[in-house]
């Protein structure tokens, strides 16, 4: 089959789908991943075809950063034409030209017009995202509204953003369906069905970091997590010997987040690993974090997590979906400094589970806060089980397979309609 992967984010957002695409292209299917044009080159490497969205994601986040869209994102209304007209056209760009004459569209739902593209080709429609924000649910809140439980009837509330999702790109969106004689749709966003039949719901999380909802149907499925395969890079020689130099680090890094700050940020981050007696290994990531000197911590460009986190003592990141899963893949607690969306929300529900503390903000960092925050974070031996425990689990999970076997289930169902 000939298989459309639609995505559009930072890292997390697309290294899922590089993942399943490997996974389909292992099976003999013909597959082709969208995603930003900074990550066309990566997403080749690997010998998968990436057909690019005309936006550069760093670019683009260190703009809103700028703009003050990353601490409050409803400055992006002020700056619609500045921020949002050029993603919406990069987007209907290659969400309906990118789909071609594919059999399957599986698509992230940041992507927006996949579904038209999808519709217009006649092609099976899979939505699937890295997080749990497609489908509604009273036994926590939505991602990206609030972090906290308060009670079933608040959770199911917080869902109402998808009663109106759309209704900043309704107008786009129904005359893109006009363009391909498809009926308009309302701003309502509902992945339940697709042209009339129950549609497959995939969600690449782990049941054992987040238990499934109970209220969801049966199309709605969580598969685990989906990885890339085991990394047989080997470190930089310079991070390999500082890691073997003395005791295991703790790792900081906020991936594809920009932070305000960067050298305020730093230097609380030295100061506090110094005064709490760690060392550290520091991923400088998007915000370009500045290298500071220090004999206790070692500062690098990037590292493959799967092989990095093995070797550190805890973690401290921003609360990514694919980091958090990275984490507890490797068994080691994590203190989440979030910046934006839903990394408040993953930070509150490893809180629930007891796999690490409650969240710290960036702007409440100093050196005095860091160092009693990671104390405590490899201190906390109930932490470090669970951690391990959780790892346990996940490692007899293979999401990435799974998600394939009911990707080809449907598609077979579809054919036979």
């Amino acid at each position: 089959m000939k298989i459309a992967l639609q995505t559009f984010g930072t890292r997390g957002d697309v290294q899922p789908y590089v993942a399943l695409g490997l996974e389909l292209q292992a099976r003999g299917h013909e597959v082709v991943v969208t995603a930003p044009k900074d990550f066309t080159d990566w997403i080749e490497s690997f010998g998968l075809s990436a057909y690019p969205i005309n936006l550069d994601m760093g670019d683009y986040l260190r703009e809103a950063e700028s703009l003050g869209i990353m601490r409050n994102p409803l400055n992006a209304i002020r700056h619609w034409r500045r921020m949002i007209e050029p993603m919406l056209t990069a987007l209907i760009d290659v969400c309906v030209d990118g789909i071609g004459d594919a059999d399957v569209v599986v698509a992230h739902p940041k992507t927006l017009f996949s579904a038209i593209g999808a519709e217009a080709a006649g092609a099976l429609f899979v939505m699937s995202a890295p997080l749990p924000i497609i489908e509604r649910t009273a036994e926590h809140p939505m991602p990206a509204t609030f972090a906290k439980q308060h009670g079933r009837f608040w959770n199911r509330l917080s869902w109402m953003p998808l009663d109106h999702g759309m209704a900043p790109y309704k107008k786009r969106i129904n005359e893109l369906r006009a363009q391909y004689e498809l009926e308009p749709v309302s701003s309502r966003i509902d992945y339940s069905t697709w042209m009339g039949q129950p549609a497959l719901r995939l969600i690449a999380n782990s049941p054992h970091i987040l238990p499934r909802p109970s209220d969801w149907d049966e199309k709605v499925v969580m598969t685990g997590s989906w990885r890339l395969p085991a990394s047989t890079e080997a470190l930089d020689p310079l991070l390999e010997a500082f890691l073997q130099a003395g005791e295991a680090p703790v790792y900081v890094g906020f991936g594809s987040m920009v932070a305000q700050h960067p050298d305020r940020l730093v230097k609380a981050v030295v100061k506090g690993l110094k005064k709490a007696g760690l060392r550290g290994v520091i991923g400088r990531g998007w915000a370009e974090l500045p290298a500071r000197a220090s004999d206790h911590v070692h500062f690098i460009d990037s590292a493959p997590h799967d092989v990095l986190f093995k070797r550190c003592r805890a973690l401290v990141h921003h609360g990514g979906a694919g980091t958090v899963a990275a984490g507890l893949q490797a068994g080691k607690p994590s203190l989440i400094v979030p910046f934006i969306a839903d990394q408040p929300w993953w930070a509150e529900r490893l809180r629930e589970q007891g796999l690490g503390p409650a969240a710290l903000k960036p702007a409440k960092i100093t050196a005095g806060r860091f160092a009693r925050a990671i104390r405590e974070l490899v201190d906390n031996k109930e932490w470090s089980e669970r951690c391990e425990a959780v790892s346990e689990h996940m490692q007899k999970e293979h999401g990435t397979a799974r998600a394939v076997d009911l990707i080809e289930a449907e598609a077979a169902i579809w054919k036979r309609r």
